[in-house]
């Protein structure tokens, strides 16, 4: 597994298929790509509707950059390429209750299904856990994205209940899901030397 990448930022933590990065000003033009395409979209955004290339770069640079140096926010890199493939992070941490809500998107979809966000997903998980001693993490998931939907299980996230919205005259079943710091497994937990 190689994990050094002259373009990429900082490496966070390390997983079987990809690894957590700081993002980096260069990662812009990937995440601009991402945001503003319908597919991703469909399955992200709660109007179903792509950001224009301005709205993207603002989000870029005023939330996820700032939040990625504050370490809520992640660049995801593919291990055997360095690539850029996505970006993840933690918002809405509430340290008093100890929980927080968990975001993801694997830009690059013809790499869709192939396990990358699931082992994301784990990695964001230890962080939450062991970085920011959180008690739970918590999410939300379209309905129309069981790819999603079943990557989550597999990290061990449960149903919580569904709700309804819609959207430019679509019906948006919006799944709620949790994972308790009790039923971690424990995946990629820090070693203590």
């Amino acid at each position: 597994m190689s994990v050094n990448n002259p373009t990429a930022g900082a490496l966070v933590r390390a997983g079987q298929l990809v690894s957590l990065r700081r993002h980096i000003a260069q990662d812009e033009a990937a995440f601009v790509r991402w945001y503003t395409d319908a597919d991703i979209a469909y399955v992200l955004r709660h109007d179903l509707r792509p950001l224009t290339p301005y709205q993207a770069q603002g989000y870029f640079s005023t939330i996820v950059l700032p939040n990625s140096a504050h370490g809520t926010a992640w660049a995801i890199h593919h291990n055997e390429t360095n690539a850029l493939i996505g970006t993840t992070a933690i918002t809405e941490i509430d340290e008093r209750g100890g929980e927080c809500l968990f975001r993801i998107v694997i830009g690059e979809k013809e790499l869709w299904g192939g396990g990358l966000g699931t082992d994301a997903t784990r990695l964001v998980v230890a962080e939450a856990f062991e970085r920011f001693e959180l008690r739970a993490v918590n999410l939300e998931v379209f309905a129309h994205n069981p790819r999603a939907y079943r990557s989550y299980e597999k990290v061990g996230f449960q149903e919580r209940g569904r709700s309804e919205e819609w959207a430019r005259n679509v019906r948006l079943d919006v799944i709620a899901m949790r994972l308790p710091r009790e039923a971690w497994d424990g995946t990629y937990r820090t070693i203590a030397h």
